[in-house]
């Protein structure tokens, strides 16, 4: 350095909140990946007995429609981003006691309004895992915690929060992307909830998309997604006192699934 030289620092890389997907390829990717991933979980349930079939065939094709899901959003996705990354769909870290912060008040927003639904209209009698389910064995139990409770959360919360909803918020901002994401993230539940429970669906998914917008990861989300998803297959099970448990270790699991990809830090809201 010569003498009188200022010295130069280098600027620490700004992370881009979101890709810049475009919103109404992503809208009608999602859309035609949810039907057509779902007619492909029938053709293959069928295939195998249909409702002769045993119980846990329903939890494995339930897997296999969300892979095939995760794996169009993330070839679609890679088409539509500079670099795609891990962190690009928002698995990232972000810090732990905020996070939970969020997570509670999300959780506690959702859950009013459930309350409040569940008063007014009813659940129309429906469970998460259906009511086929008349005999709890371990196969069954293993097959559908992979699928409701671990792999569900994870592939849905790429789908929508980590593509669709960044899409739906260059469109309109946050709060109308979020209103989006939700009402298509409860339209996709048709097939397994009655029209009654849709709304449950639409508002979860609503308090999701802000939990990623102002906590920047997916892990909250996928966290969170993995508990609910847990207590409704743990109180279906029958279970008392082991569905704690099971939520605390569904959730754990699926956080520490994503843990090993979330390689760069939640940028600050925006």
């Amino acid at each position: 350095m010569t003498a009188g030289a200022v010295p130069t620092t280098t600027a620490p890389p700004t992370r881009r909140r979101f890709a810049r997907w475009n919103p109404g390829l992503a809208l009608g990717v999602v859309v035609a990946a949810l039907i057509g991933t779902q007619l492909i979980a029938l053709a293959l349930l069928l295939a195998v007995g249909g409702d002769d079939a045993p119980d846990w065939t329903q939890g494995a094709m339930i897997v296999v429609a969300d892979l095939i899901l995760l794996g169009v959003i993330v070839a679609v996705a890679n088409r539509g981003a500079d670099k795609l990354g891990a962190a690009t769909l928002g698995i990232r870290r972000s810090p732990f006691w905020p996070s939970v912060g969020w997570m509670v008040m999300t959780y506690f927003a959702v859950m009013v309004f459930n309350v409040f639904w569940i008063l007014v209209v009813g659940t129309g009698g429906a469970t998460e895992t259906g009511e086929g389910t008349t005999e709890l064995t371990v196969t069954t139990a293993v097959f559908y915690t992979l699928a409701v409770a671990l792999t569900a959360p994870i592939v849905e919360e790429i789908t929508f929060r980590g593509y669709l909803f960044p899409a739906l918020t260059r469109w309109r901002g946050p709060w109308i992307g979020a209103l989006v994401c939700g009402v298509v993230f409860g339209l996709a539940h048709f097939a397994v909830h009655p029209p009654e429970l849709l709304p449950m669906m639409a508002v979860f998914g609503f308090f999701a998309c802000l939990l990623f917008w102002f906590t920047g990861s997916l892990l909250p989300c996928v966290a969170l997604h993995a508990m609910n998803n847990a207590l409704v297959t743990g109180t279906d099970f029958g279970w008392s006192w082991q569905t704690p448990l099971y939520m605390l270790g569904c959730m754990a699991v699926a956080v520490l699934l994503l843990m090993p990809f979330a390689r760069e830090r939640a940028p600050k809201p925006a």
